[in-house]
């Protein structure tokens, strides 16, 4: 049997094992058959269909109920949907209720954005039995809106729901949450304003035996970390907390917290820690996968290397002068580092021999020359990496081209590169003999030109994706004509406040560019002034 007589039925089953953006952007070019079959039975069930009043390619406003009677007729519904309410008269119109009666059951997961959530928006939620993941963002400022009639009765028949996640002005909706008890929330997110532990204790007493991801946000950190410790049988798995702005020492409870959830896999909390809170780290979450934290410096960080089962670390951190250049953590391949670069040591870059993804930012960006040593030993360590991101490091060229730096072209793995430079000229683009790099992000690229895109095209040929912004004069046409007709795997072009295109410009795109996409959608920016 060769491989174009297989039913349509294991095709399915072989594709389901693919991620998304394959199936749509390779596999579904091999063949129409193929094509067919994803765009019908695989995309409604993986793929996220997003509903909204802009056309995806044109960029023109459509009618939103000419949109869902259209899906509310397909035989093969979504199972994931994100739907964007543009006003309050949509949720009013027959086909708002029609499509989801004939496509409500379908839904595994819904997001809503909204300005304001409604009687009539809660009215479909009924149909929405089978949901497993719901999100609500309201783009509402008003924190003192009456709550709506109906929405004990609409949350009350989502039974299934285990993922909840509310962006909302005010959560006075959860006074009473007895609505919900008939569901198991595994996953809690209340991220966009401070939560008022009033209505988050409510949901913590029905739901704490289940409950293993919580993201919130406070007023206080000390008050919440006490309400958490105060239930035993929570065991959460993943904690995301963060505070308003200044307070109280919340180390003890802090440390309570570690001793009570000690099989935590990932923690970030968004305040400032303690020494003594930090160094109890490695000391109670040996499971610790990922790290997200905020110090003002780290005494003992050979403690870190206790953290065996460590894969992605984020650390913003004011002083780092003291960090031992003998630790090793070898477990982390994801580093985020925020530090002040006149109070660092070069000896952080030489802890990570395994780092696969760096993301690199100076919080301090008005020092006028980093010590060279700090610099070099950056590009050395990270030789490796396969994604790189300096976007808000900000170099300056002379740093980067220095003697004894290791250049962009001895990154044999790099896949993805973000780059900025107050003064990047040609002589950057040189160094960029990079022939896997699949994505460019120049974020300023004030002196670069046609000679210095011709090198890139030429030695980076695989380029999916690629953002050029701020250049005055030396981007024309000319380069731009260039870059659409060399950059055959092109899929997402960004240009942003490139001065010097015309129309023509456009007109490149347009006639060489036949697989621009971002996903779905086509999206250039091109701003000009």
């Amino acid at each position: 049997m060769e491989l174009a007589d297989l039913p349509n039925e294991l095709l399915e089953k072989i594709f389901t094992f693919l991620p998304v953006n394959e199936l749509v952007n390779v596999v579904s070019l091999v063949c129409s058959a193929w094509c067919d079959v994803i765009r019908t039975f695989v995309l409604p069930k993986q793929g996220l269909l997003h509903v909204r009043p802009v056309h995806p390619v044109t960029h023109q406003l459509i009618a939103m109920e000419t949109v869902l009677k259209e899906q509310a007729v397909k035989p093969f519904p979504w199972t994931n949907l994100k739907l964007t309410i543009p006003n309050g008269d949509l949720p009013t119109q027959p086909e708002f209720m029609r499509f989801f009666n004939q496509q409500g059951h379908s839904l595994k997961t819904l997001t809503i954005q909204c300005t304001e959530l409604t009687v009539d928006i809660l009215a479909a939620f009924p149909t929405l039995y089978n949901l497993e993941s719901l999100c609500i963002v309201s783009e509402s400022e008003s924190l003192y809106r009456p709550v709506p009639a109906n929405v004990e009765m609409a949350l009350t028949s989502i039974k299934s729901l285990t993922r909840l996640r509310l962006h909302l002005p005010s959560y006075t909706i959860l006074r009473s949450v007895a609505f919900l008890s008939g569901a198991r929330l595994v996953s809690l997110a209340l991220e966009r304003f401070e939560m008022e532990l009033h209505h988050l204790r409510p949901l913590l007493d029905d739901h704490h035996r289940t409950l293993r991801e919580l993201t919130v946000r406070v007023e206080e950190m000390k008050p919440l970390l006490t309400l958490l410790n105060s239930y035993p049988s929570l065991q959460l798995h993943r904690l995301n907390v963060k505070s308003a702005g200044n307070e109280d020492d919340f180390s003890d409870a802090l440390i309570q917290l570690y001793d009570q959830q000690p099989q935590l896999r990932a923690l970030t909390i968004g305040s400032e820690l303690s020494l003594r809170a930090v160094d109890a780290l490695p000391q109670k979450l040996l499971h610790l996968q990922e790290l997200d934290l905020i110090a003002e410096s780290i005494n003992n960080c050979k403690a870190l290397s206790e953290l065996r089962h460590l894969r992605r670390l984020t650390l913003c951190l004011y002083d780092v002068r003291a960090w031992d250049e003998t630790v090793q953590l070898e477990g982390v391949t994801e580093l985020s580092l925020a530090v002040t670069f006149p109070l660092i040591s070069p000896a952080i870059f030489c802890s990570f021999p395994c780092v696969d993804r760096l993301y690199l930012e100076d919080v301090d960006d008005d020092t006028l020359m980093r010590d060279i040593v700090v610099v070099r030993t950056l590009m050395a360590c990270m030789r490796q990496v396969r994604v790189l991101d300096l976007e808000n490091f900000v170099f300056k060229e002379r740093e980067i081209l220095n003697d004894g730096v290791v250049r962009f072209e001895e990154m044999e793995r790099l896949e993805c590169l973000k780059y900025s430079c107050r003064d990047m000229s040609d002589a950057s683009l040189l160094t960029m003999n990079l022939p896997v790099l699949r994505e460019l992000y120049l974020t300023h690229c004030p002196n670069v030109s046609f000679t210095g895109l011709s090198y890139l095209v030429r030695n980076c040929p695989l380029i999916e994706r690629l953002h050029l912004e701020s250049n005055k004069r030396g981007l024309e046409d000319e380069a731009l004509e260039l870059i659409t007709r060399k950059l055959a795997h092109l899929r997402m072009l960004v240009l942003v406040n490139l001065r010097a295109l015309t129309n023509l410009s456009l007109d490149s795109i347009v006639t060489n560019c036949f697989y621009l996409m971002v996903s779905y959608f086509i999206f250039i920016v091109i701003e000009t002034f």
